[in-house]
């Protein structure tokens, strides 16, 4: 049984399975499989094809979230350079949204098929 929550082992990026093991040996780098239980992270060829969809999302959000925080701050710059500049705030972030992005496929991935069911 996991030692922390889902919650806690998604924001902490571990394996979905013992929420112990580090799913990433470096910014982008992934282990094979989880070091603590052996669960292997890439089923198939092609199986983060979904955690894309999550990465979008996340960074449209974050490019619209820094558009509208520029525009708040700067009334009269327009919206075309902020969302150029909220881009550009984005791009350090990028790293951070495609662990998360496949973290969260993972997990969702785990509830939807558990192992061994």
């Amino acid at each position: 049984m996991p030692g922390r929550g889902w919650v806690a082992g998604l924001l902490l990026v571990r394996c979905p399975v013992c929420r112990n093991g580090r799913i990433f040996r470096g910014p982008t780098d992934m282990n094979p499989q989880c070091p603590e239980c052996r669960y292997v992270f890439q089923r198939e060829p092609g199986y983060f094809l979904g955690s894309l969809v999550i990465g979008y999302v996340l960074a449209i959000a974050g490019v619209s979230a820094m558009a509208v925080l520029l525009r708040t701050l700067f009334p009269a710059l327009d919206w075309e350079w902020c969302f150029f500049a909220g881009f550009g705030l984005y791009l350090p972030l990028v790293p951070a949204v495609f662990r998360y992005s496949r973290a969260s496929w993972m997990y969702f991935d785990h509830w939807l098929d558990p192992p061994g069911h």
